[in-house]
């Protein structure tokens, strides 16, 4: 419970920080709203982000738990959000800044990298696997759909194929 709060004050600061950005460099919608049109459209980011977020947090914590599990990991769920929500902490702090935010989300990846292997007692090379197998069923799901919508429907029969 303590890394769930924990979380929710990073990705608020997050969050926070992302809106002044968003209004520094621009608009947050293409179309010019009012004054208040755009504090009503950060209020609303805000508040989705911090509910998004914390679902987000249980969701993938739970992949990335049951991927650990699968790897020999020894910890429990609670140890890999826990894991999750510390590891999020650099990307809160810079993620954030233009053009140099994708730092804290390698850092990030790292830590949890790290907190999955403290916490769950296996090596760093099966925590990689772990952290990473959530990732590469994606690109390996994305490329066979990519695949299968190659084909163009009409080019082919079934009395072609046998």
């Amino acid at each position: 419970m303590d890394s769930i709060i924990y979380f929710l004050i990073v990705i608020l600061i997050y969050s926070v920080l992302t809106s002044v950005i968003a209004l520094i460099f621009g608009p947050i919608n293409p179309m010019p709203l009012s004054p208040a049109g755009d504090i009503a459209a950060i209020i609303v980011f805000l508040i989705s982000l911090v509910i998004g977020g914390t679902i987000a947090l249980l969701i993938i914590g739970g992949i990335i738990h049951i991927c650990l599990k699968i790897v020999g990991g020894r910890g429990d769920y609670t140890a890999t959000v826990r894991a999750f929500a510390l590891a999020e902490t650099p990307q809160a702090a810079i993620g954030w800044i233009p053009f140099i935010g994708f730092i804290g989300s390698i850092w990030a990846l790292v830590l949890m990298i790290m907190g999955a292997s403290e916490y769950h007692k296996i090596s760093m090379f099966r925590a990689v696997i772990a952290v990473l197998l959530p990732i590469i069923v994606i690109v390996i799901l994305a490329v066979l759909g990519l695949m299968f919508f190659m084909v163009a429907p009409g080019s082919m029969t079934v009395t072609q194929i046998s």
